[in-house]
C-alpha cells in the first residue's frame, strides 16, 4: 500500500534563515530529518536533503560536508533509543540513497569501544540528565522490570546515547528531544528537557526546536494525542 509523499512549502524554511552560523543550521537539519523518521514521515527526508545540499553543502569545505552528513546521521543513531530501529532504519537508508559514496561511513566508531568503558560512560551521562531532576524516579524502570532497566542504561545510554566520538552531549539532547516531539511522549520529552537545560542547553534552544517540530506536525498534518508540552525552566525543577 503506498501512501502520498506531502511536499514541505517554502515557508518551511524560513526559521531556517535565523541560524547564526554553519553548526546552527546544520543541527537544524538534524533535527527537523530525526523529527520526520519518528513521524514516520522518512520519504519528506530527501527534500530536506535536497535543501540541505543546495543551500549549505556546496559552500563549504569537503571535509565540513563530510563532518555535516556525519552529524545527521549520528543524531539518527541515538534517535533509535527513542523510535526505536524499524522507523530509524528507514529514515537512515532513505537518507544513504541521497548521500554520494564519497560522504558514506567506512566503518563504526562505537565497535571500537569496550563495553566496559562504554557502559561507565553511558551512567555518567544518565546522571548529567536525570540526577539533579527531582520529579524523575530512577527506581521506577527496576520496579517495572529489571531487564528493561538493564537495556536502557546499560545499553541504550551505554552503546547509542552517550557515544561522544562525533556530536557533544548538548547536540545528542537536541537529537532525543526532536525524536520524542515525533512519538508525541511528554513525560520522556518533559525530563529531556530539563536534563538539556541542567547541562548548559537553553530555554530559547527548545523554544525554537519546539516551534520546528511543531511546525513540522502541522504541515503533515499529524494531530498529537497529549496536545504541546510545556517547556520547563532550570529554576522550576
Amino acid at each position: 500500500m503506498s501512501a502520498t509523499t506531502p511536499t514541505l512549502p517554502d515557508t518551511f524554511w524560513d526559521s531556517l534563515a535565523t541560524r547564526e552560523d554553519d553548526g546552527a543550521r546544520i543541527r537544524w537539519y538534524m533535527c527537523v530529518i530525526i523529527n520526520l523518521s519518528s513521524l514516520n514521515y522518512p520519504d519528506v527526508i530527501p527534500q530536506v536533503y535536497k535543501h540541505l545540499q543546495d543551500h549549505l553543502l556546496h559552500g563549504i569545505a569537503e571535509a565540513q560536508r563530510f563532518n555535516a552528513i556525519q552529524t545527521i546521521r549520528e543524531g539518527l543513531i541515538k534517535s533509535t533509543g527513542i523510535a526505536g530501529a524499524a522507523r530509524t532504519g528507514n529514515a537512515m537508508r532513505t537518507l544513504s540513497q541521497c548521500v554520494p559514496e564519497e560522504y558514506r561511513e567506512k566503518s563504526s566508531g562505537r565497535a571500537n569501544e569496550t563495553h566496559e568503558f562504554a557502559v561507565e560512560r553511558g551512567r555518567q551521562f544518565w546522571k548529567n540528565i536525570y540526577a539533579r531532576n527531582p520529579a524523575f524516579d530512577p527506581e521506577a524502570s527496576v520496579r517495572a522490570s529489571p531487564d528493561y532497566a538493564f537495556v536502557v542504561r546499560d545499553v541504550l545510554y551505554a552503546r547509542v546515547f552517550s557515544y561522544d566520538g562525533v556530536v557533544d552531549p548538548l547536540t545528542t539532547g537536541l537529537a532525543m528531544v526532536s525524536a520524542l516531539y515525533g512519538m508525541d511522549c511528554p513525560n520522556q520529552l518533559q525530563h529531556h528537557m530539563k536534563g538539556f537545560l541542567f547541562n548548559g542547553g537553553t530555554r530559547g534552544e527548545l523554544i525554537a526546536l519546539r516551534d520546528l517540530c511543531l511546525g513540522i506536525a502541522k504541515v503533515l498534518g499529524v494531530q498529537s494525542r497529549y496536545g504541546e508540552c510545556p517547556i520547563p525552566s532550570v529554576e522550576s525543577v
